[in-house]
């Protein structure tokens, strides 16, 4: 009986969509570069804006936001006071920080709920601390929460993943364990909810939501997503039903999640793909990230406008890893074109090396094309969470205006 049904999601995958098989992978970014991440002997007093009793307080967006991402690890640190120091010193006001990375690790105590497991849960952060710290230096506190991309997760339990239409459940490549759970599948998602409540619990003032969006490598056109398998069945009884599409997926999905934000007061935001800021039709069916859509929901929307993960003659530049001002200004335009008006649209920056000949120059132009653009602030992005030059070098630009 399984052959003809697999037929059958067959034909309706066919007749509700098209063939998409599009390579738009975010690399691994490891060992950029060595630098210290704590500006040692230098300290700057930043004039507060805001005066609070409780460090708890949720804090709006200032005007402008200039942001860093950090890790765990990095959050956990003994010195993390002297990191927010050094941000802080150069003028940075949101500080986001993994809770939930793509390893599928949760960073904080909760109850194993849903497709929780003691292997998902690491609780290396004290998160009302790391929040007071935060707090305590007039910055936004920002937990960053990968969504549909669980290593851990995905290896332990394949009915949370894709399923293959041959049969069995589908991964993204036959030489790598997989690591992506099915978006549209409902176990998937109430459990996810369950972490954004716990989260929402902590004072923090901002969830961001990271791989929010369907698998775009391997063969995507053998995989099988829960809400095609619901669909064939109601096409199948109802010749008038209108197929889902994965744009619609992540859509509903942002939308429940606003809602659980909304209850505290947090605010929402979410990653996109730099390439998607182009918002070409492929590009949107393959990852489910229409902006226009899905800003609707979201209080900022953060494109990854990294020029080293662009093609070298992408838009028919000669060296465009090198040209930063180009692909941060373009990307940046395009987003607030398709971005619903009351979201900001705050874009992440290239802070390594990776691909790049890392220079002041290079930060200063980026910084410069996103002030040109009309967005609203920046986050420096290193995975290894070395800022020690960049914030140097903020700190000059700033100092020489």
């Amino acid at each position: 009986m399984k052959i003809p049904f697999l037929m059958l999601i067959a034909f309706i995958l066919i007749s509700c969509q098209k063939k998409e098989n599009i390579e738009v992978e975010k690399p691994s970014l490891q060992n950029i570069d060595s630098d210290s991440l704590v500006l040692k002997g230098e300290t700057h007093q930043i004039e507060k804006q805001i005066l609070r009793t409780d460090p708890l307080t949720k804090i709006h967006y200032n005007k402008y936001t200039k942001g860093i991402y950090l890790t765990a690890y990095t959050i956990a640190t003994q010195n993390i006071s002297s990191v927010l120091d050094s941000a802080e010193a150069a003028g940075i006001n949101t500080i986001v920080f993994d809770l939930k990375n793509m390893n599928g690790n949760i960073f904080f105590r909760m109850p194993q709920k849903g497709f929780l497991k003691a292997d998902n849960i690491k609780p290396i952060v004290d998160t009302k601390k790391t929040v007071t710290s935060i707090h305590k230096r007039n910055m936004r506190a920002v937990a960053r929460l990968v969504m549909f991309h669980d290593q851990i997760t995905a290896q332990r339990d394949s009915t949370l993943r894709p399923q293959n239409i041959q049969g069995g459940s589908w991964q993204e490549s036959k030489r790598k364990k997989p690591s992506w759970l099915d978006p549209s599948n409902k176990k998937v998602q109430d459990t996810l909810f369950e972490i954004i409540k716990e989260v929402c619990q902590f004072g923090i003032d901002e969830i961001q939501l990271d791989y929010v969006r369907f698998p775009t490598q391997g063969d995507i056109s053998n995989a099988v997503f829960a809400f095609q398998r619901e669909d064939s069945l109601f096409i199948n009884s109802d010749s008038t039903y209108i197929c889902r599409d994965k744009p619609e997926i992540i859509e509903t999905f942002v939308q429940k999640v606003k809602s659980i934000c909304n209850e505290s007061e947090v605010t929402l935001t979410a990653d996109v793909f730099a390439i998607v800021s182009w918002q070409r039709e492929v590009d949107i069916n393959a990852t489910g990230q229409d902006i226009s859509r899905m800003s609707k929901n979201l209080d900022a929307i953060h494109p990854m406008i990294y020029s080293s993960h662009f093609a070298r003659d992408f838009g028919y530049r000669e060296d465009l890893p090198n040209e930063p001002y180009y692909i941060v200004y373009k990307g940046s335009k395009l987003t607030l074109q398709y971005t619903n008006s009351d979201c900001k649209v705050i874009p992440y920056i290239q802070s390594n090396s990776w691909k790049v000949n890392y220079t002041y120059d290079y930060i200063i132009a980026q910084i410069e094309a996103v002030v040109a653009s009309g967005a609203d602030g920046y986050i420096l992005w290193n995975a290894s969470n070395n800022y020690y030059r960049t914030l140097r070098w903020i700190r000059e630009f700033d100092n020489n205006k």
